[in-house]
């Protein structure tokens, strides 16, 4: 029987990677070229997002799933991945007028539209955030599969740790550039069908074997230990990102993501009511936050603060998390239970 217990460091550390998140794409639509954001936030701290996403996912379900009982684990990870797929389905709709509107305002092909719809929504997203739950199921099958198979998890970390490396290779032109001309051939003949190695074979199994890993493992890492740890390689993560312009796929960001994961793990917690509400305003946060781009550019005119850095700031991130926190809040109240099927 897995022990009930809540975590708190987790709660928190999600709900800050989700609004780095935002705040990344948000800098990239809004911030000029030449902004130090586009590198601080842009491309350095929320590039842990993603793979700290991973990691408690995989933590989480691996937790609830034995090899020793492998129907009951198939059931526990079915489940879970019908609930992905439920939400990709829903949000793919709720982005669906969005899609639309840039179209609409694009070429108007509308067989090259469509076909390039069906592409991104099986290969990668229709929107930019939303490739995250694909790639998270992707990445839950494939994990449970080799494992359930009775492949032992250091061989999977090992297995996965290489997708992961060849996926960070091929991300970047720093590194892709420099492969021979037949191997960056081959490349191109991959992105133009498959779109992009982010997606859970070339970087979600490897964190979600991470979260494998923490599960069954069963050792707790000292707090402060950890957090060194953290300190030092997301240090090297801002190295990577300088020397190498890596702003998607970071080599470094695994180190990095697993001591951050030990460290908020580390923290003792007791169902505290605020950090509760941080867990699910960090889903509201990342699912939904590309609307208030668009809100504030619709409404821009009519915004009586100034277009600066800070101006864009406070007028989209301020309404976001408010209408994050009132999103949750509601899914608290008897009559409004449904919103949690929509996170």
């Amino acid at each position: 029987m897995v022990e009930k217990r809540q975590y708190d460091g987790l709660d928190v550390v999600k709900a800050a990677m989700a609004i780095l998140i935002a705040a990344r794409h948000m800098i990239q639509v809004f911030y000029p070229a030449e902004s130090k954001w586009r590198i601080v936030v842009g491309a350095w701290l929320s590039n842990l997002g993603v793979p700290v996403f991973f990691i408690i996912a995989g933590f989480f379900l691996f937790r609830k799933t034995d090899r020793g009982r492998v129907k009951e684990g198939w059931e526990a990870v079915f489940r879970y991945c019908g609930r992905i797929l439920r939400l990709y389905l829903i949000w793919s709709l709720i982005y669906l007028p969005l899609d639309l509107y840039q179209w609409y305002h694009g070429n108007r092909d509308v067989a090259r539209g469509i076909l390039f719809y069906v592409q991104s929504f099986f290969f990668s997203s229709t929107t930019v955030q939303l490739w995250y739950l694909p790639a998270l199921l992707a990445a839950c099958l494939l994990v449970w599969f080799a494992y359930a198979k009775g492949v032992k998890v250091w061989q999977l970390l090992i297995a996965t740790g290489l997708l992961f490396i060849v996926g960070c290779i091929c991300d970047n032109w720093y590194f892709n550039q420099q492969l021979p001309m037949k191997l960056q051939d081959l490349l191109r003949l991959y992105g133009k069908y498959f779109l992009t190695v982010r997606n859970g074979v070339f970087y979600g199994s490897f964190f979600v074997c991470l979260g494998l890993w923490f599960a069954k493992s069963g050792r707790q890492m000292p707090f402060w230990p950890a957090a060194a740890g953290f300190m030092a390689f997301t240090a090297g993560m801002l190295v990577e990102v300088i020397r190498c312009s890596n702003t998607n796929m970071v080599f470094t960001s695994a180190p990095a993501a697993f001591f951050l994961f030990a460290a908020a793990s580390a923290v003792k917690g007791g169902r505290h009511g605020l950090c509760l509400r941080l867990r699910g305003m960090s889903q509201w946060i990342y699912l939904s936050h590309f609307y208030f781009f668009y809100l504030f550019s619709w409404t821009s005119r009519w915004n009586p603060l100034p277009h600066t850095k800070k101006g864009v700031t406070v007028s989209i991130m301020v309404p976001l998390l408010l209408f994050a926190w009132s999103m949750t809040w509601l899914a608290e109240r008897e009559g409004f239970r449904w919103l949690k099927k929509l996170v």
